[in-house]
């Protein structure tokens, strides 16, 4: 188990920080064992071959194994960013155009009403400005893009969904290659010690700035291929990156 430590610490860390307790966590713990073992066991899958396969309760499994797993609340900022930038109404060139705040046509409201109708396009806009998104003209009636994504706000439920979802695929690539996925998926890190303040802080603005050309970069092509598309495809894909520095050694 120690072998997992540098997982569970930093997950452990966040948790305590945000006031879950450990009965909670274990509970849903529970779950995620139920569902990895039922898709291990495919139709072998019997409530006692479970009950062996994660040394949980067969009462646990009986409960537990019907229910959902995934989080389906909807991304719709980050949609609309996305949209924003790439959209041929809402953008030029590549470039996100500014909009004005109301009203038919290329405004912002229409963007939002585009992405959802069942939120009012005053929460998207306050939470995008709260966040720095985007920004207002002096008199109230443009509306700026001036972050390429919506990054949510420090410790809000946005910020951790948006955690969730990145480190879950990320650690679902990882997962998947050392299971022998074919094929694997691109994952891979550069590491190094020994370097000052300023080194690191050079090669985080080199890696931020060629991370984010190539989400951009990508953002785009992807748009293209939906527009392409007669009918929209199965699949899905997440593309991310990160920087870490610490003073500890490994």
């Amino acid at each position: 188990m120690q072998i997992f430590d540098a997982l569970f610490a930093p997950i452990a860390r966040l948790l305590v920080a945000r006031g879950l307790p450990f009965p909670d966590l274990v509970e849903r713990m529970k779950l995620h064992y139920v569902q990895a073992a039922l898709a291990q066991a495919g139709e072998r899958a019997t409530d006692s071959r479970v009950s062996v396969m994660t040394g949980l309760q067969r009462r646990d499994v009986v409960r537990l194994r019907g229910e959902d797993v995934k989080d389906r609340r909807p991304n719709h900022l980050s949609r609309l960013v996305a949209l924003w930038q790439t959209g041929a109404e809402w953008s030029k060139d590549g470039q996100p155009l500014v909009l004005a705040r109301s009203g038919p046509g290329q405004s912002f409201e229409a963007l939002a009403q585009a992405v959802r109708r069942d939120v009012h396009p005053r929460t998207m806009l306050d939470t995008l400005e709260a966040a720095g998104t985007v920004a207002l003209s002096e008199d109230g009636q443009e509306v700026r893009l001036v972050q390429t994504s919506y990054q949510p706000l420090a410790g809000s439920d946005d910020q951790l969904a948006y955690l969730s979802r990145n480190l879950g695929d990320h650690a679902q690539a990882a997962a998947e290659n050392v299971q022998g996925a074919a094929p694997p998926h691109f994952e891979r890190a550069v590491h190094y010690t020994g370097l000052t303040e300023a080194q690191v802080a050079a090669l985080s603005e080199r890696f931020a700035a060629g991370e984010m050309a190539l989400f951009q970069e990508l953002s785009q092509t992807a748009a293209r291929m939906k527009e392409e598309n007669p009918r929209p495809g199965p699949l899905r894909f997440r593309a991310g990156g990160y920087f870490y520095r610490t003073g500890e050694t490994d």
